[in-house]
């Protein structure tokens, strides 16, 4: 299921009516459809009523197509056509169909998005596949992949999913800077068993930053590095469902006007430094969450560290299980608030600290 632009692409077709066109084969000098195209791949299409000779006779219709099936193409959005640009009611007689470039996508320097898509990451994938496909021939073999080819994209109003396969994925993602256009854009695992999804590097596993935004849900994730997610200049992290394993400094991080935001309830597998670190007015929230917390793992800075007018907002959670280390520690101007819980709600087995204006409220 790819977006295909070809070359001298042409049949002729003697359907009527608006649905699908049947395909009768390539015009002296051009090649069919089945030439350029699999079933399911999309392309820009268009069509035009010719008379015996050859000579347009009036309708005529530009558009977003899929070759739906064998010599069939389906017009799945009309861009433009002599009926107003809505859909053509086909009369008798030959028409012309070929892949073009419509008015509608070369004002856009890159392919726009009509719909929403999927791309694929399995560790069975290629890097040279299109990640379009989820089979070893079809899937990206690397999340990095799957994240350049949405950088490449005008993903307009609609939503890309990089769905992982289970398995381990080794190396950092990098997330730098906001997509084109106002959709959103997940990486996503296994909903049943997010450890079944494993994402580990040496450095930050996952990282976002100048303005970037994206979603996580359905994985572990862990470092023997620093950092497990890396928020910072202005990006935003959204999560939930994860699994946050060991690392060796923050398990998540903001930094410089960053935030992450927790949508769902989450577990703790493993112990850092510090759970939940923010600095640099960068802001982190944890609120009315379920956050179930395994193997008592040990924070030595404090289960929340904030610094330099960071601000973390970890309100109404329920904590399951239980942890080891500093409750919290707030300093230089930065404010933890806990609507008022007692100094004993965040796990640990060690009182929280503040200080130089840091408040804990």
């Amino acid at each position: 299921m790819a977006f295909v632009i070809a070359d001298r692409v042409k049949e002729t077709s003697t359907t009527t009516g608006t649905g699908a066109l049947t395909l009768a084969g390539a015009i002296t000098g051009f090649q069919a459809f089945s030439a350029a195209c699999a079933v399911g791949d999309t392309l820009y299409y268009a069509l035009q009523a010719v008379d015996a000779s050859g000579v347009p006779t009036g309708d005529w219709e530009c558009g977003l197509g899929t070759y739906s099936a064998a010599n069939t193409l389906t017009r799945t959005t009309v861009t433009s056509s002599s009926n107003a640009g809505a859909v053509v009611t086909l009369a008798a007689g030959t028409k012309q169909v070929y892949i073009s470039v419509p008015a509608v996508q070369a004002k856009w320097p890159r392919e726009r998005l009509t719909a929403a898509r999927t791309y694929y990451v399995r560790t069975d994938g290629s890097d040279s596949n299109t990640g379009l496909v989820d089979s070893a021939g079809g899937a990206f073999l690397t999340i990095q992949k799957a994240i350049n080819a949405v950088t490449v994209l005008d993903i307009a109003t609609y939503s890309v999913t990089i769905q992982l396969a289970d398995g381990t994925y080794s190396g950092a993602t990098v997330v730098n800077g906001p997509w084109l256009g106002s959709g959103t854009v997940t990486i996503q695992g296994n909903a049943a068993t997010p450890a079944n999804v494993l994402l580990t590097s040496s450095g930050a596993t996952i990282t976002a930053s100048n303005g970037s935004a994206i979603t996580l849900t359905g994985f572990k994730v862990t470092s023997t590095g620093n950092f497990n997610l890396l928020a910072n200049s202005r990006a935003q992290i959204s999560f939930s469902n994860l699994d946050i394993g060991s690392c060796v400094a923050h398990q998540i991080r903001v930094n410089t006007g960053a935030s992450i935001i927790c949508t769902g309830n989450y577990t703790i597998s493993g112990g850092a430094w510090a759970h939940l670190v923010a600095l640099e007015a960068g802001a982190i929230f944890v609120q009315s969450k379920t956050v179930t917390i395994s193997g008592t793992p040990a924070f030595s800075i404090g289960f929340c560290d904030l610094n330099f007018c960071g601000i973390i907002e970890a309100n109404g959670n329920t904590f399951s299980g239980s942890a080891t280390g500093k409750r919290y520690s707030v300093a230089t101007n930065s404010v933890l608030y806990v609507a008022g819980a007692a100094t004993t709600y965040l796990p640990g087995d060690t009182a929280g600290t503040t200080a130089t204006g840091g408040q804990y409220v």
